[in-house]
């Protein structure tokens, strides 16, 4: 995968409900002021649902789903999984950290699993 000039990679780490998981987070520019975010990763729980969040620790915590819809994807019968969504330029700037939850109960939309990190990459300003 090229990265083009004004493009970032970013390092998807394993956190407490990722052990054994590893990502990465391609932020391209997609003109007219959009950038389109595209995560891949692997070692995820197979056949199982995650949700994506963009996520600020200072001043305050604060996070928002990226993309649209219940911003989930599935991961594949061997733990792979892609997600891809797009988001303004000036919005991605405002978020420090990258975050891939966990849901164990399959259910996107169940706000007390967001504590189960699966993968965690910070954001370059």
């Amino acid at each position: 995968l090229a990265i083009a000039a004004g493009d970032q990679k970013v390092a998807l780490k394993a956190d407490k409900a990722g052990i054994g998981a590893s990502g990465t987070a391609v932020i391209v520019d997609k003109g007219g002021d959009q950038k389109e975010v595209t995560i891949t990763a692997k070692g995820l729980k197979p056949n199982s649902v995650y949700t994506v969040w963009l996520v600020n620790m200072k001043p305050k915590m604060d996070m928002a789903g990226l993309g649209g819809g219940d911003y989930s994807f599935k991961s594949d019968d061997k733990g792979n999984a892609s997600f891809s969504a797009t988001i303004g330029s000036a919005d991605l700037a405002k978020w420090q950290l990258v975050e891939v939850a966990y849901h164990p109960s399959g259910d996107p939309k169940n706000m007390k699993e967001m504590e189960n990190a699966a993968l965690i990459g910070k954001l370059k300003k």
